[in-house]
């Protein structure tokens, strides 16, 4: 209603611009006729007041403009330089759209409000690449230095069998470390395309959780870790190989930071709220509170110092959010040092 409004005023305005520019030519043209005593024919002295109106109102309105918008010149002069930079890759322009806001126009303070925001949120995302890049480096820096290091040492003719065997050993499972990080990275940024699609079907939520224990038996048994289970018949509509990929990484996790004689229980049971959840809760060495803000990040750590150690990429809870993202489900971490850690993910009623 506001902008329809506003269009009547504009087109009031204008012909009424265009009626005075007439008459101001009606005025000019009688005023010659008078003074110079000549005579035309009505069709030609209509012509010509005509053509005198339409170029008095571009005349006057060039003037007008030109002093009404000259801030806006200054705008597009000064957002152009900012744009710029921001192409050249600086996002800090705070300081240069400064004189922007104080202008009196709303629309032109919302852009620049609205470019502020894009500048920072690709500051941000440059952060976080830069990051990325930095992490992939350093996790990939690590086994190549470890496999260079070994190889050279494997070249000592002179070396027992036994020691031969365990440096290959090293070799092996470093090489098999690189794999799963590239394994881990491939399919987290095909996780977090726009248009991935799941491949969705009908099956039993609880065989796929039993069956996850069943096949991870050898892990937990040498460990002699106590696994309890409760599983509620249950179907579920959901990509099957994506939800085995997120109870394989928490419960690898339950296992790996349990330590010997641990407890490990897996429950899959309707809340309160007729929701359909599982728990993983592990007897380990749990998270602190500051980082469990931050364990779902690509490559974070929790307390590299005690975990340095046990391994892992820190690109596992990240795939596991991604997927649980994907699917709807909620995740709730309850953890403190050395009490173990409960994980809970809440799966919405289809």
């Amino acid at each position: 209603m506001v902008t329809k409004l506003k269009a009547l005023i504009s087109s009031l305005m204008v012909a009424i611009f265009f009626v005075l520019s007439n008459l101001a030519s009606y005025t000019i043209f009688t005023w010659l006729k008078t003074k110079y005593d000549f005579s035309w024919h009505a069709i030609w002295e209509q012509a010509t007041i005509a053509a005198g109106g339409l170029t008095l109102m571009v005349i006057i309105g060039f003037i007008l403009s030109r002093y009404f918008f000259r801030h806006e010149r200054a705008y597009f002069k000064i957002f152009g330089a900012v744009l710029e930079e921001i192409g050249r890759g600086n996002f800090q322009i705070s300081e240069q759209l400064r004189p922007l806001q104080r202008m009196d126009d709303g629309n032109i303070r919302d852009t620049v409000l609205q470019v502020e925001k894009m500048a920072e949120q690709l500051g941000e995302m440059e952060t976080l690449r830069q990051d990325f890049i930095a992490n992939v480096s350093h996790e990939i820096q690590s086994p190549l230095t470890s496999i260079s290091g070994f190889t050279k040492l494997l070249q000592d003719n002179n070396l027992d069998s036994e020691k031969r065997t365990h440096y290959l050993e090293i070799i092996q499972a470093e090489t098999n470390r690189l794999s799963k990080i590239s394994e881990n990275l491939l399919k987290l940024t095909a996780l977090e395309k726009n248009d991935y699609q799941l491949h969705s079907t009908e099956f039993r939520l609880d065989y796929q959780i039993r069956d996850l224990i069943l096949t991870t038996e050898p892990q937990w048994q040498s460990k002699h870790i106590d696994v309890i289970v409760e599983l509620e018949p249950t179907k579920f509509y959901g990509d099957e190989s994506l939800l085995y990929q997120i109870w394989q990484n928490l419960f690898h996790n339950a296992i790996k930071f349990t330590p010997e004689n641990g407890t490990i229980q897996v429950s899959l049971t309707q809340n309160k709220q007729q929701q359909t959840q599982v728990t993983i809760q592990d007897s380990g060495i749990g998270i602190s509170k500051a980082d469990q803000l931050r364990i779902f990040e690509r490559f974070y750590k929790a307390d590299i110092s005690r975990q340095a150690k046990i391994g892992g990429s820190g690109l596992g809870l990240s795939i596991v959010k991604r997927i649980a993202d994907l699917h709807g489900m909620t995740i709730q971490v309850d953890s403190s040092e050395d009490k173990g850690t409960t994980i809970t993910l809440q799966i919405p009623n289809k």
